[in-house]
């Protein structure tokens, strides 16, 4: 699957109310595409994405629970972000505002993960 085949299907998660934006990295931190305007921005959420998802699977495996789904940073206002693996190609982060609706946001990460599984 190219990197463009990625970007349309991942692109659906901008389009989620509350939803700030977006940035897919690869497994060891370096942003491969995103909707972020601010460059420094979305390196600093590749390069923390990298480390974030490295403790978060590793305290869930250590815990008996297997690797985690997602992982999510929530701030003291309700916004935050929201980490989850790609399969191979790494992770998306996805960064979210207090007004959205996070059933929502999960069911459209379950969604893209579940279309770029069947289609790689």
């Amino acid at each position: 699957m190219s990197v463009e085949e990625v970007r349309r299907v991942v692109e659906g998660v901008a389009r989620v109310g509350g939803v700030e934006g977006f940035v897919v990295s690869s497994s060891d931190g370096l942003p491969l595409f995103s909707s972020l305007a601010d460059k420094e921005l979305e390196e600093k959420v590749a390069a923390l994405t990298a480390v974030l998802s490295e403790v978060g699977n590793r305290a869930s495996t250590e815990l008996g629970k297997g690797e985690a789904e997602w992982i999510t940073v929530n701030a003291p206002d309700g916004s935050g972000i929201i980490y989850t693996r790609l399969g191979q190609i790494g992770y998306l982060a996805v960064l979210f505002n207090k007004d959205t609706r996070l059933g929502v946001l999960l069911y459209t990460l379950r969604d893209i993960k579940k279309k770029l599984e069947t289609t790689h």
